[in-house]
């Protein structure tokens, strides 16, 4: 069963293969990685909003802690990142994290 999943995954990422598909798939790496919610819960507001232009992601966050500790750990960050879009079968890779 488990490889019908693995199959059916990868078709699926053949097919979606636009930026928005490889932006999230990084930013839920991102927010999973520094353990942070979706959603401000005060304002309501996104944390963090992006975009994906020539291999870069494009981030913009409201609180400066999140951009030093993004800063700081981007190397790590782009590595999990691109092991999770080479898990899932894109060939995209990301090469650079841009604070915004």
């Amino acid at each position: 069963m488990d490889g019908i999943n693995n199959i059916m995954r990868k078709r699926l990422s053949i097919q979606h293969r636009g930026k928005n598909m490889i932006g999230s798939i990084a930013m839920n790496e991102i927010k999973s990685y520094l353990k942070i919610e979706k959603v401000d819960t005060e304002t309501q507001d996104e944390i963090l909003t992006w975009y994906v232009r020539y291999k870069r992601l494009f981030i913009k966050a409201t609180e400066q802690s999140l951009k030093i500790q993004i800063f700081k750990e981007k190397l790590n960050i782009i590595k999990q990142i691109n092991f999770k879009l080479l898990e899932i079968g894109y060939k995209t890779i990301i090469e650079d994290i841009v604070l915004k």
